[in-house]
């Protein structure tokens, strides 16, 4: 039996990882996102990295994400629960 990956064939899923966090085949490409926004994982750990302080990740998103739902992000990642894959670079 063949497997039909046809758009109309392909069902939704949606997962909702703790209180801020999720996944939607519909949104970003699937890619791990804040809830209720596209805003994603990997872009908030970039900021993160960069020295970013959850408030003022929150502040530059004008407030559409919480302090509290990037520290859940950061806490997530960082303890193995999820995974996140940042931008990767084409190799020239």
């Amino acid at each position: 039996m063949a497997l039909d990956y046809r758009p109309e064939n392909i069902k939704m899923a949606r997962i909702e990882i703790g209180k801020y966090l999720a996944a939607d085949t519909r949104v970003c490409g699937g890619r791990l996102i804040l809830r209720g926004s596209r805003i994603l994982v990997s872009d908030v750990l970039e900021l993160t990295q960069a020295g970013y302080s959850p408030r003022a990740i929150s502040r530059q998103y004008r407030g559409i994400i919480s302090p509290d739902a990037v520290r859940e992000a950061v806490s997530f990642t960082s303890r193995g629960i999820v995974t996140e894959i940042g931008h990767r670079k084409s190799a020239a």
